[in-house]
């Protein structure tokens, strides 16, 4: 009781308050003899309970820290920043850019692409065939696929890169020592500085190409297509599509490289991830929430819709693919106005294809370098003799009649 008593202070004096309770930790407790306020058996336990306790903790802050391979993406894509740069240019900045015959650049409007979801397609992507493949489908996109979403140039002129004369371009027409970063130009149109609608395009295309067709790693335009603004009333004679897209395919291939560096602990993700998030989507079948078949696509997908038919489609967190395939998968291809053919010439060019060639077509481009054409074809022979008696979706080859008075074609069941 004693012993208490000086620990804590002695609180019967009457008349006076007592002092401030004297704090013991065990580091303070004498050891020695069986005295004290812990006993050996005390001790001992204390420690197990230190040791439990520090193992927990590490636990913890082993869960807390990254893993060991995780790689950090960045990309210096901003669809967000070149359509702020268009929403403010002036009517006369609109007009030349129309004049020009850009028009169609200035059709595209705010839209959040998640870089997760673009990273997943990426990770998907074929760069030698160009194709996103998912299971055993395979999406293709193609320098037509970038026409359909954007509306850019297709055919004409190639474009042939020349750093050299595209950065002596920049640098003796703006009167800079080096080649500026995208804001510089970004700025220059925001500000009510006059200058020359020569200045106005150049301007407008290299915040256009830096920040959304064809993003690299750094802050600084390419110089690869940077020549081609030194003559603007020929600058959409050119493949741009075609430019584009070889740009994408090429990003995504660095992209798919770099990831297998465990060295490299942060990747870039260049390319245009607009382009490819719709070449995707656009593949998808979201059913009842299917959008309209409207060209261009940059009409379609915009404000936040990527963002809602990506979690339509999402499995995971960082994984995608939920929603099934389109039964054609032709990525992006919309259908166009059809020339007015004559019912005659309908007639003569009309041509019956048979589903078990069509079949045999399929199995071939997927299973070729694998089954010669006699194994293929008996596999087509034993599915055909199985789905004998089976629904009509079942069906391999159902029986094909061609009337001879109208030459429609019809399709019976078989029972």
């Amino acid at each position: 009781m004693e012993s208490l008593l000086e620990a804590y202070g002695d609180e019967s004096q009457s008349g006076s308050k007592s002092p401030s309770p004297k704090v013991t930790f065990y580091e303070d407790v004498s050891s020695e003899g069986d005295s004290g306020l812990l006993s050996q058996g005390q001790s001992v336990r204390d420690k197990k309970f230190d040791e439990a306790l520090l193992k927990f903790y590490m636990t913890i802050v082993k869960r807390q820290k990254p893993e060991p391979n995780e790689q950090t993406v960045f990309t210096r894509y901003s669809g967000k920043y070149f359509s702020s740069v268009a929403k403010s240019l002036t009517p006369h900045q609109v007009s030349v850019i129309h004049k020009s015959g850009a028009g169609s650049f200035l059709k595209f409007e705010k839209t959040d692409v998640p870089l997760r979801f673009v990273k997943w397609i990426a990770g998907k992507f074929d760069t030698w065939t160009s194709e996103i493949q998912v299971t055993s489908n395979f999406i293709p996109v193609t320098k037509e696929t970038i026409h359909n979403i954007l509306e850019l140039p297709i055919g004409g002129l190639e474009v042939v890169p020349d750093r050299e004369a595209g950065r002596n371009f920049i640098l003796s027409h703006f009167n800079v020592p080096s080649v500026p970063q995208v804001s510089y130009f970004g700025s220059k149109l925001k500000s009510e500085e006059l200058f020359s609608d020569e200045d106005i395009f150049i301007c407008f295309m290299v915040v256009m190409f830096q920040s959304f067709m064809c993003p690299n790693s750094s802050l600084q335009p390419s110089l690869e297509y940077l020549h081609l603004l030194r003559d603007p009333d020929n600058f959409m004679k050119h493949d741009i599509s075609k430019f584009v897209h070889e740009w994408l395919v090429l990003s995504i291939n660095k992209f798919q490289k770099a990831t297998k560096l465990s060295s490299r602990r942060q990747l870039t993700l260049g390319g245009n991830h607009y382009c490819l998030a719709v070449a995707y989507l656009d593949s998808v079948d979201f059913g009842l929430k299917s959008l309209p078949n409207t060209f261009p696509r940059v009409l379609v997908w915009r404000g936040s819709r990527i963002r809602e038919y990506a979690e339509l489609d999402k499995c995971s967190a960082n994984s995608f693919g939920k929603r099934p395939l389109k039964d054609a998968v032709h990525s992006c291809k919309v259908q166009r106005k059809k020339p007015n053919i004559s019912s005659n010439s309908r007639r003569k060019s009309f041509r019956v294809q048979n589903p078990e060639d069509l079949f045999i077509k399929k199995l071939s481009a997927m299973f070729t370098p694998i089954l010669d054409v006699e194994q293929l074809k008996t596999i087509s022979e034993i599915v055909k003799v199985n789905s004998h008696g089976k629904p009509a979706d079942f069906k391999l080859c159902p029986s094909l009649k061609v009337s001879s008075n109208d030459k429609t074609l019809s399709s019976k069941n078989e029972g």
